[in-house]
């Protein structure tokens, strides 16, 4: 049994706390939520989190901070950057042993918030900057880590169809930024980024465990936030016009798996009801689960490709299909990847096949909330887009949706960019 608790720490600073017995553990995570003005946040925030995660006054070096945590009867904690349509959250990500489990009366939930406090608001500094050597040492990590994005072969399809696709440059990236925004971000943009944070940024702190609320009241107001005009959010999901002319972009490189990736409109956002969980189920009937189309028929029965799937973002209004295919083989998986979407558009399945696919994303749901980290995720969703997202919603959303609404949300469909890295083998035969 759930209950939930909502409100406002101080204007700008909400809370949401899930009270449930279903862990051993309490999870908590403070969300610094921030509309993203330009491509470079991706990169400094990214820093930011790596920075405030690694040191602090009171635990100067990665060492200091585990032995804290081994000390909280193995808490554990990170920090992270995710990016949600428009908005970029800043995440604070800690857990820590339920009290039902400790000794009579013992609680870990003030020690748990004061080392919370020391790394988000006391970070190691010098002379008004980041410690040089851990700004240095965080800008190399995530330099090589973007590098390596690069160099898989898929991310590099994934980024280059995005930026074909995408009006906006923040969007065109990967959610950390470029290799040259780590050259060039100094140890100043990143102290501005960091007090951006703290007096612009909203914040949602999300609780969920077994604990008093009356305590986590008392416990959470000891965080270091100052009353300040924190900035206005806006629109979550970003959404750019369709556009009549589809964008066609090939690569040639030395691999022998080709990758060819297309993005289709989709104008259902996360904001609607019955046509979301449309889109939800006509995905995953297309190509978001080892029953769609794309993995039998163009994976399967065609071996066509050594895979085939496809995603929804809610969040963005579009539908991406990710390919890996022999060269030679390109026109014919393209004309196949058109047939599935023709199939769906024109009710060419049959009801006992809508309801597997249904049954299988109310598995993999019911799955999700045995894990703590995907419940708080959802969460911290649900909060950003004011409506319920809890496994009971879902299941009902995803049940009620008919034959009909899938050949709906399929014909709002519409191809906007194709991008084909294109293997050259080392004979020179593609």
């Amino acid at each position: 049994m759930k209950s939930e608790f909502n409100y406002e720490l101080k204007p700008g600073i909400k809370v949401r706390f899930i009270q449930s017995k279903q862990f051993k553990s309490v999870q908590m995570m403070v969300s610094f939520i921030h509309e993203l003005k330009n491509k470079r946040e991706l990169a400094s925030r990214t820093l930011l989190a790596g920075i405030l995660e690694s040191s602090s006054a009171a635990y100067p070096n990665q060492h200091a901070i585990t032995l804290k945590l081994a000390e909280l009867y193995g808490a554990t904690f990170g920090a992270n950057t995710e990016v949600e349509g428009n908005l970029n959250l800043l995440n604070f990500v800690y857990s820590f042993v339920a009290p039902e489990y400790l000794k009579a009366g013992q609680s870990l939930l003030d020690e748990s918030i004061d080392f919370l406090n020391q790394i988000i608001f006391h970070p190691r500094m010098e002379k008004g900057m980041f410690k040089p050597e851990v700004f240095e040492r965080q800008r190399m990590n995530l330099k090589t880590y973007i590098q390596g994005i690069v160099d898989n072969k898929q991310s590099e399809a994934l980024v280059n169809v995005q930026r074909s696709y995408f009006d906006d440059p923040i969007q065109q990236n990967t959610p950390y930024g470029t290799e040259t925004d780590y050259q060039e971000l100094t140890n100043q943009d990143i102290v501005a980024a960091y007090d951006q944070m703290l007096r612009r940024d909203q914040v949602q702190i999300t609780v969920m465990g077994d604990l008093d609320l009356d305590f986590l009241k008392h416990s959470l107001s000891k965080f270091e936030f100052q009353e300040s005009a924190r900035e206005t959010l806006h629109e979550i999901c970003y959404s750019q016009a369709v556009k009549n002319q589809v964008k066609v972009q090939t690569k040639n490189e030395s691999v022998q798996q080709s990758k060819l990736d297309l993005i289709y409109h989709l104008p259902i956002d996360a904001h609607q009801d019955r046509m979301f969980y449309a889109a939800v189920v006509m995905n995953a009937f297309l190509g978001g689960s080892p029953q769609s189309l794309l993995f039998q028929n163009v994976r399967e029965k065609a071996s066509m490709a050594y895979y085939a799937e496809s995603s929804y973002s809610s969040l963005r209004s579009m539908v991406l299909i990710q390919t890996g295919i022999q060269a030679t083989n390109h026109d014919s998986v393209l004309t196949l990847i058109k047939e599935q979407i023709a199939a769906l558009q024109q009710g060419d399945f049959s009801v006992e096949q809508l309801a597997k696919i249904k049954i299988e994303l109310i598995n993999e749901r019911q799955r999700m909330q045995d894990s703590p980290a995907s419940n708080l995720e959802q969460a911290v969703l649900s909060e950003l887009l004011d409506r319920p997202l809890d496994y009971k919603t879902q299941r009902n959303g995803i049940q009620a949706v008919t034959k009909q609404d899938v050949v709906a949300a399929a014909s709002q469909l519409k191809l906007q960019t194709e991008f084909f890295l294109k293997g050259e083998m080392a004979n020179g035969n593609y």
